[in-house]
């Protein structure tokens, strides 16, 4: 049987949500929206499914309101709620996942002069292209979904271990952890055990905080390349500074030094960092493809600890352990893993090995890799889009409209949120997802109402 839509969109976390309901704003009240996807994640996605009280917003609850054009919805919900926390405050993630999904639920009731908002409990496994640009979905429930305009919403999944499998012998692969958010491998660590986390990334401090909820007293050793921890947040913000970077202003070295200079310059370099937030993606176009190659492999890393930072209340946590001894900090490669006596010995690029009773990958999200989603595989054999050339995701326009192959006519066919960040870099906070989701919902809407 094959179902009929105005508009689908593929995915359940935030920026599918998003979407949805910025397309219920703004569709005629005849158009039909579906959102496809698994019914237990919508809204929630990997970052807001958390349970754990622990797990902070990185990001100020001023700064996260779900729509673009109501700066301080999420701040009159929480006071709604009878909640205590104010515009500087870092709230709990499974807070904001319940926001999300009331503003869901509250837009499904909504029935009366609005486009009609369907869930659609199943996930996309491939599609096919329609002659006027459309695209029929097949879903993993046996179900066909025809839309006039689609788009993907898919966000990012969890890194493999950095590792080839030949690295990891069959007899090791007990004690390692490659999703630490499908697994309750916690519960398989004696509590006075060595464990290594492979990152140094949010992933892990999120994991170190679990740890520590739950009594852990043995020792965790964080793995990474150059080492880092994510920055903290002040408890208040201060206000941005304008950046003394401009688009197209020359070598990524020479701007990251122009930057270095005024971050020194300021009373607090978070400002400095905060004011490239009107710009970054700019920038980010202003670069050819091997600036931007040279940026991800030497910047990048020192880029994201700063620009990603830490709740204050965690980040004092995380120094605690490391002033105690029982977080330390590794700089270096993982190589290989070996067991021997039924102990587990990750071994270093360099020949250092570090006992462990458990490997937790924590490398973080996924880069949106197209070989990654069997949905995103099967388009791009199609020539219905093409992958970004540094792996971030797929190729849109400045609309967000998919790229499609050479030869291949246009489809009715957006992408949100981290599978754009070949284009935009920075699109993976709630506070750029929403713009883009609001714009990409008109774009949508101009496209429904001209048939």
């Amino acid at each position: 049987m094959t179902l009929q839509t105005d508009v689908a969109i593929i995915g359940s976390g935030y920026s599918a949500v998003a979407l949805a309901l910025n397309l219920v704003d703004l569709l005629p009240p005849t158009a039909k929206v579906s959102l496809v996807g698994k019914a237990a994640g919508q809204g929630r996605g990997i970052a807001y499914a958390t349970k754990a009280e622990c797990h902070l917003l990185n990001v100020p609850a001023g700064r996260m309101s779900l729509f673009a054009d109501r700066p301080n919805h999420f701040l009159a919900w929480l006071a709604g709620q009878g909640y205590p926390w104010s515009a500087d405050d870092f709230v709990p993630r499974r807070i904001y996942g319940t926001y999300v999904r009331h503003c869901l639920d509250e837009t499904m009731k909504r029935t009366g002069n609005r486009a009609a908002l369907t869930l659609v409990d199943a996930e996309a496994l491939g599609a096919e292209a329609l002659q006027d640009g459309g695209l029929v979905f097949t879903l993993s429930d046996g179900e066909r979904l025809s839309a006039r305009v689609s788009a993907l919403c898919t966000g990012a999944g969890t890194r493999r271990l950095p590792l080839p499998e030949a690295a990891i012998p069959a007899a090791a692969r007990p004690f390692v952890v490659e999703d630490p958010w499908a697994d309750a491998w916690w519960e398989r660590l004696p509590a006075d055990a060595d464990v290594l986390f492979v990152g140094t990334g949010l992933t892990t401090i999120d994991q170190l905080l679990l740890l520590k909820r739950r009594g852990f007293r043995g020792t965790m050793h964080a793995l990474s390349r150059h080492g880092l921890l994510p920055q903290p947040h002040l408890a208040h913000r201060a206000d941005p500074v304008e950046t003394v970077l401009v688009p197209g202003g020359g070598e990524v070295s020479a701007m990251l030094a122009a930057l270095r200079r005024q971050a020194e310059g300021a009373t607090d370099w978070r400002a400095v960092m905060d004011g490239l937030r009107p710009v970054t993606q700019d920038l980010w176009k202003g670069w050819t493809a091997a600036q931007r190659s040279r940026f991800l492999r030497h910047a990048a890393s020192f880029w994201n600890v700063h620009r990603h930072r830490m709740a204050p209340a965690v980040a004092e946590e995380i120094e605690a352990l490391r002033r105690s001894g029982q977080l330390v900090i590794h700089r270096g490669r993982l190589d290989a893993l070996r067991l021997a006596d039924g102990r587990l010995a990750a071994v270093l690029r360099d020949g250092t090995p570090l006992a462990a009773h458990l490997v937790v990958n924590c490398t973080g999200l996924d880069r949106c890799t197209v070989a990654a989603s069997p949905l995103l595989t099967s388009l791009a054999d199609r020539g219905l889009l093409q992958p970004d050339p540094h792996g971030l995701g797929i190729r849109v326009d400045d609309a967000a409209a998919v790229r499609a192959g050479e030869g291949v006519g246009r489809t009715r066919l957006y992408a949100l949120g981290p599978l754009t960040a070949g284009h935009s870099w920075e699109i993976t906070a709630v506070p750029d997802i929403r713009v883009q989701a609001r714009a990409v919902a008109a774009s949508i809407n101009a496209e429904v109402v001209a048939g």
